[in-house]
């Protein structure tokens, strides 16, 4: 199947993972971590799992399977519950790829694996990660991460089985009849009830992702523009880097575990916002750039207003000021719109779903993180230097950030991420907003969300996968 339009590109749904686009379903996430022991006897085990992977094609059934289940819900129809489908996908690192005979693809960032290229210290200059806040298991030279598999479904019973179901493919009965070794195994659960679509610290999570050219409709009046597909998927239109010619309809996957205090921040936010004659939900919205409704604070800046949750039609206009929206909101530090003259080119498809359980009662009362909690950010790109990358160091960790605020703001600028913004030295740093009298002042942040591991991935096409089985 290929997408239709003559006038626009032509991407065949069928060779390209259906978490690249437009996404599986995953109410229950589990990643199963591993490392590639006998090349030659996985190369026909994946053969084994090819079947079992979720295609774009079919990823778009799955959710027209979805809504219709819910329209005959709605109806009286159908007994309120929810559909089995269980979806996987697999992503390698560089040196998985290289294990089954790939060495070629142009990404630097990719070859030096995610904790080289973020740590403080790295040798891109601009990491700012302590490796002694990441978990062991992302950091062993001895078992390195040759890939991911990602499995994904309505319950972490189907989940499980379905994961067990796949990995079977490679570890068997006895020890030499495995290809691969398993690390270990990450989940994510989106929260429920009054929580649902939201993540740990409250807010409403995967708002405005890009809308790519030829797969997704057209944008609305005032919306951001349709960015070409070659953004997120190798050598489709407007790619950025021209990659080996099987890397076609594969994109790199970014994962990080982020920790996230969120007794610590509430309290934080609590004990703040009065200092600046705001409450408590007129701070969170100012350093998110979106209320906990997933209403943008440029739109409705005194209250929440839940009717716009979902908006996208806005630019942060007048660029030269920031009394609706700061500067160095998070949103607006992650999606700049109008504040860069081509944003479509940095753009990133967010995969993301939180972990942990809920804030226990005395967690709340001591105003201190006991259990680990916090949001496996998962993202897709074409290339990571314009992705995550850039997002992250050039955006995030940039003080100076939207570019040519200082007038409005004094020096260094705008200020951090105001959430996930990560200072050198970490733990507290400054960011310029307007208090509740419209007046910018500076405020001291204390940082929240701590990286703990994560790894970049090469997520290949079928037709790849299918070629790495050959000999």
């Amino acid at each position: 199947m290929e997408s239709n339009g003559s006038d626009k590109p032509k991407i065949d749904l069928t060779n390209i993972q259906g978490d690249i686009w437009p996404g599986l379903p995953k109410r229950h996430q589990e990643l199963y971590f591993f490392t590639i022991k006998d090349e030659s006897k996985f190369r026909g085990h994946l053969a084994a799992l090819i079947p079992d992977i979720t295609t774009a094609e079919e990823a778009v059934q799955n959710k027209g399977m979805i809504r219709q289940h819910k329209i005959e819900i709605a109806k009286g129809n159908k007994a309120p519950h929810l559909l089995s489908l269980g979806c996987v996908n697999i992503s390698f690192t560089s040196s998985g790829i290289g294990k089954l005979g790939k060495h070629d693809l142009k990404a630097g960032n990719f070859e030096n694996g995610m904790l080289a290229d973020v740590r403080a210290g790295g040798p891109g200059g601009e990491g700012r990660d302590n490796p002694d806040d990441w978990e062991d298991k992302f950091k062993s030279p001895k078992k390195p991460i040759d890939g991911v598999i990602l499995v994904t479904g309505e319950s972490r019973f189907s989940v499980e089985a379905k994961l067990h179901h796949v990995v079977h493919h490679f570890v068997g009965i006895l020890p030499w009849n495995s290809s691969v070794e398993g690390l270990f195994t990450v989940r994510g659960s989106a929260r429920e009830g009054e929580n649902k679509g939201k993540e740990h610290f409250g807010f409403l999570d995967s708002v405005s992702q890009p809308q790519l050219e030829g797969l997704d409709d057209d944008v609305k009046e005032g919306e951001p523009a349709l960015v070409p597909p070659g953004v997120i998927i190798n050598n489709q239109p407007g790619y950025a880097t021209k990659q080996p010619e099987w890397a076609t309809d594969g994109s790199f996957f970014v994962f990080r575990k982020l920790q996230q205090y969120v007794p610590e921040f509430q309290k934080w936010v609590d004990d703040t916002a009065p200092k600046h004659n705001l409450n408590s939900g007129q701070l969170e919205a100012r350093l998110m750039g979106r209320w906990k409704s997933g209403a943008p604070v440029c739109m409705t800046p005194w209250e929440d207003d839940p009717n716009l949750a979902r908006a996208n039609n806005y630019d942060y206009k007048p660029l030269d000021k920031q009394d609706k929206c700061p500067f160095a909101a998070h949103a607006r530090k992650c999606n700049p719109r109008a504040d860069l003259s081509r944003p479509g080119k940095f753009v990133i498809i967010r995969r993301g779903i939180p972990y942990g359980q809920e804030v226990t009662h005395k967690e709340w009362k001591d105003n201190k993180t006991s259990d680990d909690r916090g949001l496996l950010f998962m993202c897709y790109q074409s290339n990571i230097a314009n992705g995550f990358r850039m997002q992250q160091e050039r955006w995030c960790n940039m003080e100076t950030f939207p570019d040519d605020k200082d007038q409005e703001t004094g020096d260094p600028g705008p200020g951090y991420d105001a959430i996930c913004g990560q200072p050198n030295p970490p733990d507290t740093f400054d960011i310029s907003l307007c208090d509740g009298d419209s007046k910018n002042c500076r405020i001291n942040i204390k940082s929240c969300v701590v990286p703990r591991g994560g790894e970049y991935f090469f997520t290949p096409s079928i037709k790849a996968l299918k070629d790495f089985t050959k000999k």
